[in-house]
């Protein structure tokens, strides 16, 4: 992964949990658990920038659906079961915790990083979830939301880890937030204000006189 170098702020941060870790450890012991706190950031932030590139995948979907009011407008009026308006910014919360979790782990914070993926890993379920039924029927098998990696789960909240350079894949996240898109609320049925509900309820009102 490439990314931008390291800040001075980055640099003296690193360089405090360092020393710190090198008093209780000696030099040995240091470099063992760099190597593995290192190892558990690493497996983090790959979890991370695959996550938000599916993400992104889901929200183009939803925008893509929005294009389609005709063929579930009709649905989303009579209240049916899974279906509800398309909402891009639904990716937003999970989106959000995920770029909190990589800049924590990307500054050496690995405990709260975890913490924070923790937390992005359950919001990217609750988006999945909440998507309407048009659209869970697009989304893919590895696009529905994964577990955390085990590394999540392997730290404390305070473990430490060296500060790394911001991975590019995480300009992602700037584009899922940047979409702002909306759609207006459906009407129910009975009040059509498109031609084509109104074609459709004259047709449906045609076809009960033809049977009476």
């Amino acid at each position: 992964m490439r990314g931008r170098k390291k800040t001075g702020t980055a640099q003296d941060a690193e360089s405090a949990q360092l020393k710190g870790l090198q008093k209780g450890l000696g030099n040995e012991g240091l470099g063992r658990k760099l190597g593995t706190a290192s190892q558990q950031r690493d497996e983090m932030l790959r979890h991370i920038c695959e996550r938000l590139q599916v993400v992104q995948g889901a929200q183009s979907k939803e925008r893509l659906a929005m294009g389609q009011e005709r063929e579930w407008f009709k649905a989303v009026a009579k209240g049916k079961e899974g279906y509800h308006q398309p909402d891009p910014s639904r990716w937003h919360e999970c989106t959000r915790l995920f770029k909190q979790a990589a800049d924590a782990l990307c500054m050496g914070n690995l405990g709260r990083g975890a913490l924070l993926l923790e937390q992005a890993v359950e919001a990217e379920h609750a988006a999945f979830d909440s998507v309407p039924r048009m659209v869970q029927v697009d989304l893919d098998r590895e696009e529905r939301a994964a577990q955390a990696p085990d590394a999540t789960f392997q730290v404390n909240d305070e473990a430490a880890c060296a500060a790394c350079e911001r991975p590019d894949e995480l300009k992602i996240a700037e584009r899922i937030l940047a979409i702002q898109d909306t759609v207006q609320a459906t009407p129910p049925m009975g009040r059509p204000n498109r031609w084509w509900e109104t074609k459709e309820i004259e047709e449906e009102e045609e076809e009960e006189e033809d049977d009476a």
